[in-house]
């Protein structure tokens, strides 16, 4: 049987308009890059675009948000409510809570595996790891550590995780197949937020109490300690691992490192009693949580300058790494 089928030029001409406004679309969506944003006081997170610089949606969530991390093979932000004891979980393709993981503890720091299927949570009070296996999230592994476990980051191939214990004063190092300790690194008082180099070379403590953060040659595990500002809480690496950025709750300011010269840069003032920061690589912009200016700064990387600041809620904090870069 044959079968004569006619070219029609509109039909071919309309699907062609339709797959490049798709395609158009579809451009658009994985050019936007977004920053999730805790506010703790008012138990709700702003979502900022971060090529707009601009909150386009704030979400409700559970009691006393506080840490962030987020996923974009899974699509979803988690976020840890200390006082609800509880994690939520946001659909960040349609920005809207879909599920609550209770889990009848204090989750602070939240961290993912690189390949998203187990999340990590710092339970202060309770001094453990619950490991949460984010495909079956009544799975839950555990592991007791040291005292008030806080800010938490996997390596590159997702085989170790660091934890920061207050106070403990010192850095874990869990083996994540068996969830066992590997080892304890002694750091500067009080350790909170921590950080990772991109390529897993270096680690970060940020030492609220000595006003210090400790760099770590995770090969080796040698350390050097190095001033920065007062009280400070957070850190981030650039990309090339040249730089360290750091905030200082009690300055309202941000330090920058040079990791080659283990030298002050700058100090950059940014809101009042910054917590949380991120970089957004592809912009070349670390975005800072200011708790008590209720609004987050945007600093140009390049050259180490606030180009503006973001109103979002009450009392943000943005612990963890909150950058979603599809």
């Amino acid at each position: 049987m044959n079968i004569n089928i006619k070219f029609n030029p509109l039909i071919f001409i309309t699907l062609s308009v339709v797959l490049i406004s798709a395609c158009k679309t579809l451009a658009g969506i994985s050019n936007h890059h977004f920053a999730y944003i805790s506010n703790q006081g008012e138990d709700s997170v702003s979502v900022i675009d971060t090529t707009k610089n601009k909150v386009i949606n704030t979400i409700k969530v559970g009691q006393a948000p506080v840490g962030i991390a987020v996923s974009s093979l899974l699509q979803r932000a988690y976020i840890s409510n200390v006082e609800s004891q509880d994690i939520s979980v946001i659909d960040t393709h349609s920005n809207k809570l879909i599920d609550t993981l209770k889990v009848h503890g204090s989750p602070v720091g939240l961290a993912l595996a690189t390949d998203s299927k187990t999340l990590y949570v710092a339970d202060w009070f309770n001094n453990q790891i619950l490991a949460i296996d984010t495909r079956q999230t009544a799975n839950i592994r555990k592991i007791s550590i040291g005292e008030a476990p806080a800010g938490l980051v996997v390596s590159p191939d997702s085989a170790l995780l660091y934890v920061a214990n207050r106070d403990s004063n010192d850095v874990a190092i869990i083996d994540t197949a068996s969830l066992s300790i590997k080892k304890r690194i002694t750091v500067g008082k009080h350790p909170y937020g921590i950080a990772l180099s991109p390529s897993g070379l270096l680690l970060a403590t940020v030492n609220v109490e000595d006003d210090t953060v400790s760099i770590i040659d995770t090969t080796t595990h040698s350390q050097q300690q190095l001033k920065v500002g007062y009280h400070p809480y957070c850190a981030v690496f650039s990309l090339d691992e040249k730089t360290l950025y750091v905030t200082n709750t009690q300055a309202d300011s941000v330090t920058v490192i040079d990791l080659i010269t283990k030298k002050i840069l700058t100090t950059i003032a940014v809101g009042s009693t910054p917590e949380g920061i991120s970089i957004d690589h592809a912009t070349q912009r670390a975005y800072v949580a200011n708790w008590g200016s209720n609004d987050v700064s945007v600093i140009d990387t390049v050259s180490n300058k606030v180009i503006t600041t973001i109103k979002t809620g009450d009392k943000s904090r943005a612990f963890g790494q909150f950058i979603l870069a599809p």
